[in-house]
């Protein structure tokens, strides 16, 4: 008895073991149900690992990752510009549309320039309330000349973040989110580890060329 690799795709148990659950299929009535031996449909099994691999996909590299104030510094720049205080004043739009407008034309201008942000900022929408929330307290970040980067964006607030990385150039501990996320290597183990006990499980059946004679327990 023991677990074989040598055919994985056609078993993975032993033949004293298969001849075991063979005659344990063919020997119980299983209330009457008659279950013959097939394999998982390929339909199914394509479908299960488009939906895992479009998961990781949708959420890399941003598993439980908060946006940064360095993110929206320059949303900050372009609130009091004087296109986007037009769209604010115009009379004959309603504060909704003025909010919407206003903030489109925001990411509209930032659009004309290259950012290392480009990805984070589609990531983490931004409302026009939210960012005049934030704006005051990310410009007196940035007279007190403090890191933006180690600064999170949670709801209406602008606080340092808790991690703590390696000491930067002056000793002082970096406080910066990293890349990758600790959930996301839970989830890659977790999800590699489902797939591996159902594999086992369904080729610790016998081999899909063997079929149960209902005959004998019916």
């Amino acid at each position: 008895m023991g677990i074989r690799l040598d055919r994985p795709f056609y078993t993975v148990t032993t033949h004293d073991q298969n001849l075991k659950a063979q005659e344990v299929w063919e020997g119980e009535s299983l209330g009457g149900i008659k279950e013959n031996n097939r394999p998982v449909p390929a339909p199914i099994a394509v479908l299960l690992a488009m939906i895992i691999v479009t998961a990781f996909l949708l959420t890399f590299p941003l598993w439980g990752q908060r946006p940064t104030a360095q993110i929206f510094s320059d949303y900050v720049d372009l609130l009091n510009t004087p296109a986007v205080q037009a769209i604010e004043n115009n009379k004959d739009l309603t504060p909704v549309q003025s909010d919407k407008l206003a903030m489109q034309s925001i990411e509209n201008r930032l659009d004309q320039f290259p950012s290392p942000y480009e990805f984070q900022r589609k990531e983490h929408i931004m409302t026009l309330d939210q960012l005049k929330f934030i704006a005051p307290q990310i410009i007196k970040l940035r007279d007190e000349g403090a890191d933006l980067s180690q600064y999170s964006i949670i709801g209406p607030d602008v606080v340092k973040q808790n991690f703590e990385g390696n000491p930067g150039p002056n000793g002082e501990t970096l406080r910066k989110q990293p890349w990758w996320d600790m959930g996301y290597t839970i989830d890659v183990w977790y999800v590699a580890y489902f797939c591996i006990a159902v594999f086992f499980m369904v080729k610790g059946l016998p081999p899909i060329s063997w079929q149960p004679d209902h005959t004998k327990a019916h």
